[in-house]
């Protein structure tokens, strides 16, 4: 049975009236959970859900292929070395680089440490070949606009320009595409510590930024440190008067991300510096363009804490990002605690984060890890989890993994969409969607009708097996039912469903820690 969660631990305290030190820049919506401001066009979930997966499968391969480029003697083994280290490096070229050192690529890192990059590198040269076969064009080509079009949007049908923007070539009268651009890569030192990538997409106009997953001894390590460390809430410097002061977060992406290292410096500071030049190299991105970050497994919880971090500074006059922030995680472990749950939800609530989180019926690393050591231990000792529960009565809450955003679980050919552990489809919405305004021409549809779509989901939990948790997993699920999520906005999930729950409830169920 779920265990009743108050709203109160949730989403923390309401900001007071007349607050005057809360961030006046910060996102204020006539509604909770509302991200329109008429400046933005969101694209639908499956385009969002598609593409934020191939981003982050891609670096998986890029990482490895730059791992080959990088070495005094392996890069004699693959074709134009220097090219994929080359930044700013073009979605086509860096595309190509990698069909041209497909068979050397796959050799090299085909083992079942390199199981992502593989899985990754196999589908985006299927993926490779069949728009290049449906476009009848040749591999070694320049890519075309409808190739472009394509990769980016699987929905596009062939030939299809939709969303690209062309300017006009400072040598020809033709047109050519603007593609997406690598601007930065930090993969340093990519055995032992964690690789993140920057670009920029004047196609979807946004900043993304990609974490890899788990792939070397030291990220598997770092998985595995289940301490909780507390941490200042970040939220704190735009609702001075929330509840939480800390913040628990998990110690291994804790290290990866926030330890200071080098000069003071932690990587959190060095990729949000890589992405305020993007925003302030065309002033207008400030208010045209959004970011978006992504990960998959050990990547996606990296992306969900960035995603905390960033929201938090939203309205800062040094930063210059626009809100709200969008990350979609895929098979992502739990982050944080519940204090760390209840600020996201806070900003969540506030219009300035918005989370997709992807996963995998049976994918064993979505629900891990339920709980710190200490508390793993305090359950095999009875002793020693009276002699905590003593010392602190919220000893089991603290030390206690939780996950964020509206979770997308799949299947094949089948999906369900979660908040906190309740169902969305189980909300009747008609009252709370009455009361909306009707800004976004996607709410006009029927949210019953859209529940629909839905195919029957599966009652009995299956035995997970890692095998769910690989990226071809993923891309198959989520393109079996790509037809009913495109005709479904994230946003609106938001701003009726999970608003309405709130309303309607007051009380949110933890379940699983959702």
């Amino acid at each position: 049975m779920p265990v009743p969660f108050d709203v109160k631990h949730f989403f923390g305290n309401k900001q007071k009236d007349g607050d005057s030190t809360s961030n006046p820049s910060s996102n204020t919506t006539t509604h909770p959970f509302n991200f329109e401001d008429g400046s933005y066009q969101y694209p639908s979930m499956a385009e969002e859900a598609l593409e934020m997966l191939q981003v982050s499968m891609l670096i998986y391969s890029i990482t490895d292929l730059r791992s080959l480029a990088k070495h005094p003697k392996k890069s004699t083994t693959i074709k134009a070395p220097q090219r994929i280290l080359d930044l700013p490096l073009s979605l086509t070229t860096c595309l190509e680089l990698l069909e041209e050192n497909y068979d050397v690529v796959k050799e090299t890192f085909g083992d079942d440490e390199h199981a992502n990059t593989i899985s990754s590198l196999q589908s985006i040269h299927a993926r490779y070949q069949q728009l290049h076969q449906n476009n009848n064009t040749s591999p070694k080509n320049n890519a075309t606009v409808s190739f472009v079009a394509q990769w980016l949007n699987p929905l596009l049908s062939s030939g299809d320009s939709q969303g690209i923007e062309v300017q006009p070539s400072s040598s020809s009268t033709t047109t050519i595409p603007q593609v997406p651009l690598l601007t930065a890569y930090g993969d340093e030192n990519p055995e032992t510590d964690m690789v993140y990538a920057v670009g920029i997409d004047p196609i979807r106009k946004r900043v993304t930024v990609a974490f890899r997953g788990s792939v070397t001894p030291t990220d598997f390590i770092k998985d595995a440190s289940i301490i909780m460390n507390h941490q200042p809430n970040p939220i704190k410097q735009l609702y001075p008067h929330h509840e939480y002061d800390t913040v628990g977060i998990h110690q291994g992406f804790f290290d990866y991300l926030l330890k200071k290292r080098i000069q003071n410096r932690n990587k959190l500071e060095e990729i949000v510096e890589h992405v305020i030049a993007l925003f302030r190299e065309v002033p207008e991105r400030q208010s045209t363009y959004k970011l978006y970050v992504t990960g998959h497994s050990l990547g996606g919880a990296l992306a969900t804490l960035f995603s905390l971090y960033v929201a938090s500074s939203i309205g800062d006059k040094s930063s210059n990002i626009p809100g709200p922030v969008s990350c979609i995680s895929v098979a992502s472990p739990r982050v944080g605690d519940r204090n760390f749950q209840a600020a996201f939800a806070h900003l969540e609530e506030h219009g300035l984060l918005r989370h997709l989180r992807i996963a995998n019926r049976r994918d064993p690393v979505t629900i891990m890890p339920g709980a710190t050591g200490k508390k793993i231990w305090a359950t095999l000792s009875p002793v020693s989890f009276i002699a905590f529960k003593l010392m602190d009565n919220q000893f089991s809450e603290k030390e206690t993994f939780r996950h964020t955003g509206i979770k997308l679980l799949l299947g094949k050919g089948e999906y369900e969409f979660f908040y906190a552990g309740n169902p969305l489809d189980d909300v009747d919405v008609d009252d709370q969607k009455a009361s909306q305004d009707e800004a976004s021409p996607a709410s006009n549809a029927s949210t019953k009708e859209k529940s629909r779509q839905k195919t029957k989901s599966i009652q009995k939990e299956k035995i997970p097996d890692v095998v769910f948790h690989l990226g071809k997993a993923y891309t198959d699920n989520i393109t079996s039912v790509a037809q009913q999520l495109s005709n479904m906005s994230l946003n609106d999930l938001y701003r009726i469903q999970v608003a309405a729950i709130v309303a309607k409830s007051g009380m949110v169920e933890e379940g699983e820690q959702s």
